[in-house]
């Protein structure tokens, strides 16, 4: 299992990288099946201020299922990264209940 985080035009503070942690750890110590977590945080209009321009993009990469990305683009960035968190949490969690109701009926069937 691995996170990786980069910053695209800004520098990634220390900060910003705590809250990323914090919002994506729990979902590695719950989905043992994640490979890797890369995410990329992005200010889409770095020289200009305001608007809803921060970006955060996850890939997930997992042993057992096709990677996805999911990406989420705020007025702020700590609510991107929340934002992306929780939607990362809920595609794993669909993808699991489809395996195990998949694995169910191949079970029932034989």
């Amino acid at each position: 299992m691995a996170l990786h985080i980069q910053s695209r035009s800004f520098p990634l503070t220390r900060a910003l990288e705590l809250s990323t942690q914090d919002n994506l750890l729990d979902i590695l110590e719950r989905y043992h099946q994640i490979t890797l977590l890369d995410v990329r945080l992005e200010d889409i209009n770095s020289t200009k201020h305001g608007g809803i321009d921060k970006r955060c993009q996850v890939l997930v990469r997992m042993s057992n299922s096709p990677e996805f990305v999911i990406r989420s683009t705020k007025e702020d960035m700590y609510h991107a990264i929340a934002d992306c968190a929780g939607r990362v949490k809920h595609t794993l969690s669909r993808r699991v209940m489809k395996q195990r109701k998949n694995f169910r009926q191949v079970k029932e069937a034989a």
